[in-house]
């Protein structure tokens, strides 16, 4: 009885993992799919930055080269059906990464355009524009914490 017991609170722990990993799974593809659609909207990939996603893409190869090889060495693909989340967060990664890795490369490789320079006029700019009561205090209209307020 007390055995049985276990093995029912083993079973809903693995159904609870089992769901979380269903749930990150479907995460990825929301993750993944704005950028790829906005890249493909935009026939460009200006702005992008492919660095990621090279060690993105290189990360879920060697997750699943991990998952074969260990499942060569046990004699068992256990590793696989067992673990139904990391197989498809492997293979999501793999399949957007090659997509965001052909559109960076090969479909739109041409279509990345410099930012435009910024004149030094720009620069200085300040990024939020003053108030008209700050441009007082600015232009010297208030008295500096330094000197004595006037007498009344």
């Amino acid at each position: 009885m007390i055995e049985s017991k276990i093995m029912v609170e083993q079973l809903v722990d693995f159904n609870k993992i089992l769901e979380i990993s269903i749930i990150q799974a479907i995460l990825t593809v929301i993750k993944y799919f704005p950028q790829t659609f906005l890249n493909f909207s935009r026939k460009s990939t200006n702005g992008f930055s492919i660095g990621n996603v090279l060690l993105d893409f290189s990360g879920g190869v060697f997750n699943y080269s991990q998952m074969v090889l260990q499942s060569i060495d046990q004699d068992s693909w256990v590793n696989f059906y067992g673990n139904i989340g990391k197989v498809l967060i492997s293979l999501e990664t793999i399949f957007y990464d090659s997509i965001l890795i052909c559109q960076h490369y090969v479909l739109y490789p041409d279509n990345k355009k410099g930012l435009p320079s910024k004149s030094s006029e720009e620069i200085r700019q300040p990024l939020i524009c003053a108030s008209p009561i700050d441009q007082e205090q600015i232009n010297g209209s208030v008295i500096s914490s330094h000197q004595s307020p006037p007498e009344v």
